[in-house]
């Protein structure tokens, strides 16, 4: 087992997941071994080319033999800094094939928090974009090299034909003729329980940890989330969401991957081009944060599209309003499947394809099988059917904890392995669960409570609304006051206070829901998930209050 401080997955409870077969007693090296042994000739494709699984396995051993020549071996971690490319998917195999373990940043990380998940991770190798969206990387990871001791190689994935002087290349070693002896790879295959992924949090609460993830747990998840959305052999899935992300990796990549799916990568987003790729490569599949659903459905090109292949559109990160997900739904035949979770245990509910629209678009699905949770309220009790409580959860999903963060994984997970996500849901009548809002994101106006997504989700309807989000923030006499931070579309204009409140009131909100402020934003703060940082909007209109 790959052991560290911050582990709070204890010994027998991973003995008892693998004796009772609830744990595979296989790595992703396995399951990509056997996509390639039975599909050889399904093809993959990006927006540079195109590789069958045959060719994908010969450029995965390629990798890994060149990392082993640089002395890379079993449990090293591996940083992998790059944008959605199939280059991406045999970085992470090549690591794996040798038993490292993928240490995922995302690609406009800043350079202080790169500095710092590569340390804290003890990176040995990195592989980086040359660069991304028009900013160079390669000679700001030069100089990131002089503030990271465990750091050897710095590996460049990029499209010049002549690199910078001294610089190695991805495409060298991907396409070398080198290959490991069986031996080597014998002594260096990774177990069940050896490290695959170190992806660290998003950030939105506290600093960054690194998620450990074992090949164990995240096969299980796998495994849970194909059947869950009924994922076929040969099914085409279109990853629109960052793989550097868990909705991204887990639905774009490592789902289809087990089960001998096509994998399909945009690195650049827009609506257009995505509609462009459904009508042209025919996706079962299509996967996304909260704002490439939002952006699709909005597309004035969806209603003549052809897009009867796409069976669901997955989306997980953040909640979406309703009316969006009916437009999909109305003008395209797209159902939507949502997943709610977290980095360090992926999903723990999601939503059935057989669910009706009115459940799509209102609750978070049902308990994935094998997975605990609980409702709590703020002493620990557990709540009644239909009241809002804090979500605790367990099970074969989760992460192991955090890499060499004792003191964070004891405050998350409890003495009896209970992960405290912070979340508040409800579960209703017939099993499914509805996300209300995160803890701290409750707003307390003048004594009464105020649901943030309610209101968000009547906005959203407004014809003028792209994205809107509603934050507390202080106030003199309420205590908290609600302000709706609004992205108009294109064209549209400020919505008059009057016209807003008589919409809202129509649309069956009470008066103390009612935001006190409109504020208008060109662009909202976003994690690189897709999910709206409102505790930035929060510490603005604080400093606001205060004058400052």
């Amino acid at each position: 087992m790959f052991d560290f401080k911050g582990r709070v997955l204890d010994s027998a409870r991973a003995k008892h997941y693998l004796d009772e077969g609830i744990w595979k007693d296989k790595s992703f090296v396995d399951l990509l071994m056997d996509a390639v042994k039975n599909h050889p000739d399904l093809v993959h494709k990006d927006e540079v080319r195109s590789i069958s699984y045959s060719e994908l396995w010969e450029e995965v051993n390629g990798v890994a033999a060149s990392l082993y020549d640089m002395g890379i071996r079993k449990r090293d971690r591996v940083a992998i800094q790059l944008p959605n490319t199939l280059d991406y998917v045999i970085a992470i195999f090549g690591i794996a094939r040798i038993g490292a373990i993928s240490v995922t940043i995302q690609v406009d990380l800043g350079q202080e928090a790169i500095i710092s998940s590569l340390n804290q991770a003890g990176c040995k190798a990195w592989i980086i974009a040359e660069n991304f969206r028009g900013q160079p990387l390669y000679e700001t990871a030069l100089e990131i090299k002089n503030h990271v001791d465990s750091l050897e190689q710095i590996i460049l994935q990029g499209d010049k034909i002549t690199p910078p002087k001294g610089a190695l290349t991805f495409k060298e070693i991907r396409s070398t003729s080198k290959r490991l002896t069986e031996s080597v790879l014998e002594a260096n295959r990774p177990e069940a329980l050896d490290g695959f992924l170190m992806v660290f949090t998003s950030g939105t609460t506290g600093s960054p940890k690194g998620v450990v993830h074992y090949h164990a747990n995240y096969i299980w998840s796998v495994n849970a989330l194909s059947k869950n959305f009924e994922y076929q052999t040969g099914d085409g899935v279109l990853c629109l969401a960052p793989i550097s992300h868990q909705t991204g990796m887990l639905a774009g990549i490592m789902m289809t991957i087990a089960s001998a799916g096509r994998i399909f990568l945009l690195e650049r987003f827009s609506a257009n081009r995505v509609i462009k790729w459904v009508e042209t490569e025919k996706p079962s599949f299509m996967i996304g944060a909260p704002p490439h659903v939002i952006h699709t459905a909005n597309s004035p090109k969806l209603k003549e599209a052809d897009t009867s292949s796409v069976k669901t559109f997955i989306y997980a990160g953040a909640p979406v309003p309703k009316t969006i997900l009916e437009r999909l739904q109305n003008d395209a035949g797209i159902k939507v499947g949502a997943m709610y979770g977290w980095t360090e245990g992926f999903v723990g509910t999601a939503t059935k394809p057989t669910d009706p629209i009115e459940a799509l678009s209102s609750t978070v699905g049902f308990a994935l099988p094998g997975i605990e949770i609980r409702l709590v309220d703020e002493e620990g009790h557990d709540v009644n059917q239909g009241e809002v409580g804090e979500m605790w959860s367990r099970g074969p999903n989760f992460s192991p904890g955090y890499y060499e963060n004792e003191a964070a994984a004891k405050k998350q997970w409890d003495s009896e392995g209970w992960f405290h996500t912070g979340d508040l849901l409800r579960l209703d009548e017939n099993g499914r669960f509805s996300f209300v809002a995160r803890a701290d994101d409750i707003i307390n106006r003048g004594g009464t409570k105020v649901d943030p997504k309610s209101v968000e989700d009547v906005i959203a309807g407004h014809e003028s609304v792209e994205r809107v989000t509603v934050v507390g923030a202080p106030h003199e006499t309420l205590g908290q006051q609600t302000i709706a931070c609004i992205v108009l579309k294109e064209g549209a204009e400020e919505i008059p206070v009057a016209e807003l409140r008589d919409y809202l009131g129509k649309n069956g909100l009470a008066k103390f829901q009612f935001p006190d402020q409109l504020r208008y934003f060109n662009e909202l703060p976003m994690t690189h998930s897709g999910k709206i940082k409102n505790k930035v909007l929060r510490e603005q209109f604080l400093l606001e209050q205060q004058g400052s």
